[in-house]
């Protein structure tokens, strides 16, 4: 009888520890990240929730024939251009202006979505993140997929009252030249280029020089979502990071792109898998365009 009970304990005990090593291995969202996902079946729940705030970045004509009910529109060209401009970025009343027509107030939850695989969405997404908004994030899948799957839109604009926005720039969601540049010297933090394999090589040309910042891995913003802008599991992200040579939990990022905007989906990723992140906005419209900086062309391996 003894050793039938030891059998029996052992069991229960490789068994358990069986359980807890899956459990420890399986990956987890960082608790306290700023990348926020709801899916369809949760937003659709909440619609009626008065403690969000959707936001909708398609084209207007497009939101004007269909939205996602409750769904603000954003103009998504105007705001890129203040972004772009010579100090945007750092231009307090002119973000102070634009964000009072959102209408948020402490406490909100904010959503986005695009029809363009988060690309525009994640954009926001990031800036919003950067001018001191709280709980923002993005909504699994474009509208194109909600639309197809029968769910509930509308015609009908909300009507949003004002409110006083006031900007308190998060420095450390957003990098500079001057931050790459240092960061070339300590290697604080990964760079991660966001860019088409031809951008990063300098097949494709799309500033005065073409190439790459040096040292920087090649993560396209594209192989994190599927095609109706849906994020792919989080184990199927780790393995894309490990095979670009992101192997450190926790290891600090600078994504870049071109503009911005395929920066802030990678950007979104890392936070969601816990490395802290900024965003080298300008990318390499700024990089590329200075002579001054190193650059590196070709095919490179992971580092």
């Amino acid at each position: 009888m003894a050793n039938r009970v030891m059998v029996l304990l052992s069991c229960v005990s490789l068994f358990w520890a069986g359980a807890l090593q899956s459990a420890a291995e399986e990956p987890k969202e960082s608790n306290d990240s700023p990348a926020r996902l709801i899916s369809f079946d949760d937003l659709q729940r909440r619609l009626d929730d008065q403690g969000i705030r959707l936001l909708d970045v398609r084209a207007k004509d497009d939101y004007d024939e269909a939205h996602i009910p409750g769904a603000l529109w954003i103009d998504a060209k105007a705001v890129e251009k203040v972004a772009a401009r010579p100090g945007g970025l750092v231009n307090r009343p002119a973000w102070e202006d634009w964000g009072a027509g959102l209408g948020l107030t402490p406490g909100v939850e904010v959503f986005i979505y695009d029809d363009n695989r988060q690309r525009d969405a994640a954009r926001f997404w990031w800036l919003l993140n950067y001018l001191g908004v709280n709980n923002v994030g993005l909504v699994d899948g474009g509208f194109p997929l909600w639309k197809k799957e029968g769910r509930p839109v509308t015609a009908d604009a909300p009507v949003i009252a004002p409110t006083g926005f006031s900007v308190d720039f998060r420095r450390e969601r957003l990098a500079t030249k001057d931050d790459v540049l240092a960061n070339l010297a300590s290697k604080s933090a990964r760079i991660v280029d966001a860019r088409s394999g031809a951008e990063f090589t300098g097949g494709d040309k799309r500033a005065e020089r073409g190439g790459r910042i040096p040292g920087a891995c090649h993560l396209e913003w594209a192989e994190f979502v599927d095609k109706d802008g849906r994020f792919l599991p989080l184990e199927a992200l780790r393995a894309k990071l490990r095979e670009a040579g992101l192997t450190q939990d926790g290891e600090p990022v600078i994504t870049h792109c071109q503009s911005g905007g395929r920066a802030s989906v990678d950007a979104f990723v890392m936070e969601r898998l816990g490395h802290p992140t900024r965003n080298y906005y300008l990318g390499w419209s700024d990089w590329g365009n200075n002579g001054d900086l190193p650059i590196e062309t070709g095919a490179s391996e992971p580092k």
